[in-house]
């Protein structure tokens, strides 16, 4: 893991590793404290060693709709995300993470399964995860954990199986508490705002008596579009940007103030204990890049590259920034590996806390379109997408539609080397020439496409024979997801 200090982070306060407390009467002996030392040294996993791996609270933690490079944490220059900012200067920042998919069920699929969601039957919002899935809150209620999820969005209803493992699911929403502007169906809401579901969570945290460790899993839908924050965000935006923009922007504000009210709420609950906190996202949001100001339609980067922060006090670096890629299929595999326990239900991913590899191949996914049409493009058929070295390559056989990048040339996608500005509404870039010619170009996507055919022989879809029925798309619409 290629690992550097987050220099621009290091004034934030963090937690300290350790918190010492004064001895009481009954002080240890020196040969007490000798020996309680080296049991703090030693491995637990080292064999002949009897020292349990450490089982901290854990706190899984997914903004929805939030693309990496408007948070303050990655460099923004827009304070938008002080509380993710605070918790990357005491923990790990992963600053090329990516979702496997631009849509919220298959993305929350990976993130809970370890496996790439072709294979799980959930290609896009409506599908359901299979019943004999391994989840990452199964394995830790196995492993003596009580497990609860607070979400915010009807893609992530229970009776989409993704209550699976969670002994407490909190997914009932509210008219009251729905996300300001967004259409409800009926007189049922489809979503709630972050400080509803925080509400729930601090309430339900608060009566917890149970000694068990802990895992809960919260989920904001803020950012999503509408973007119409419950808060005023001021902030001194560069000239130019578009309302909407700024709009986006006091969303992701208000979701990082739940995020820091929750860690408040955690710590309060164990303030003897150090958590194990993964904040991450699903998807980004278009906001006019590639002509689309949503998520869904295409794998570039805002629309895949998500934030990716963990912390662990005394148990993973502080101020540590990772430039090699990863992915949230490696987030559960991580996790669990970490915790000393069987992993090899996670196989499809990395382990996120293991030494990254900076030639990995990254693979997307887009959710399988029926056949739309957008600003007069005819959206049907898979998308996927591969990410390596540097380059990336974009194949979407029934919309005959091939693209390449050079990622460290051209970080945005402007210039698609197999022909062109990328399509639709982006212009070519003017500092992003090629340096090869067109066929070392082609050379590159023809490789491209080899890694990612045998991605797909490897990792066949399994499809989806379950209709979705009209009350299901019916509130689906209502958010906005045409298909």
């Amino acid at each position: 893991m290629k690992a550097t200090k987050l220099d621009p982070l290091d004034r934030l306060p963090a937690r300290l590793p350790l918190r010492l407390r004064a001895p009481g009467p009954g002080r240890l002996s020196i040969p007490a404290l000798v020996s309680l030392a080296v049991s703090l040294m030693v491995p637990a996993g080292l064999p002949g060693c009897r020292r349990e791996p450490v089982r901290p609270d854990i706190v899984l933690v997914t903004i929805d709709t939030l693309r990496s490079d408007h948070c303050s944490a990655y460099g923004y220059p827009v304070p938008t995300t002080p509380n993710l900012d605070a918790l990357a200067a005491g923990g790990v920042l992963y600053r090329r993470a990516y979702a496997e998919s631009s849509t919220t069920a298959p993305s929350h699929a990976v993130l809970m399964t370890g496996r790439h969601f072709r294979t799980l039957g959930v290609g896009k919002n409506g599908h359901s995860l299979p019943a004999d899935a391994a989840t990452l809150a199964e394995t830790l209620r196995d492993a003596g954990y009580q497990t609860a999820a607070f979400v915010s969005s009807y893609p992530l209803l229970a009776r989409f199986g993704f209550s699976q493992g969670f002994d407490v699911y909190d997914d009932r929403f509210e008219v009251n508490e729905a996300s300001l502007g967004r259409r409800t169906q009926g007189s049922h809401a489809q979503d709630r705002v972050a400080g509803a579901t925080l509400a729930r969570a601090e309430r339900w945290l608060d009566k917890r008596k149970d000694g068990r460790p802990l895992f809960v899993w919260v989920h904001f839908v803020d950012p999503h579009a509408p973007y119409r924050a419950p808060e005023k965000f001021q902030a001194d935006w560069p000239a130019g940007t578009k309302l909407a923009v700024q709009r986006y922007d006091a969303e992701v504000h208000y979701a990082d103030r739940q995020l820091g009210r929750l860690l408040e709420v955690v710590a309060r609950r164990t303030p003897d204990r150090e958590d194990l906190v993964v904040v991450t996202s699903d998807h980004g949001e278009g906001l006019g890049d590639h002509g689309w100001m949503a998520h869904g339609i295409n794998l570039h980067e805002e629309a895949v590259r998500v934030p990716l922060v963990a912390s662990w006090p005394g148990h993973l670096g502080a101020g540590e920034v990772v430039e090699e890629p990863v992915a949230l299929v490696d987030v559960a595999r991580g996790i669990v590996g970490r915790l000393g326990l069987d992993a090899t239900s996670f196989a499809h991913g990395h382990d996120l806390f293991a030494r990254a590899d900076p030639a990995r191949a990254i693979f997307l996914q887009r959710r399988d379109y029926e056949g739309v049409k957008e600003k007069g493009r005819k959206i049907t058929g898979e998308m996927t997408a591969v990410v390596e070295r540097g380059s990336k390559l974009i194949m979407a056989p029934e919309e005959e539609s091939r693209e390449l990048y050079d990622l460290t040339a051209d970080p945005r996608e402007l210039t698609n080397l197999l022909g062109g500005p990328a399509k639709p509404g982006a212009k070519a870039s003017r500092t992003a020439a090629p340096a090869s010619d067109p066929a070392q170009r082609e050379a590159t996507a023809r490789a491209l496409e080899e890694t990612l055919g045998k991605w797909h022989d490897a990792f066949p879809s399994s499809g989806s024979d379950t209709p979705i029925d009209e009350e299901t798309r019916k509130a689906l619409r209502s958010l906005g997801y045409v298909d």
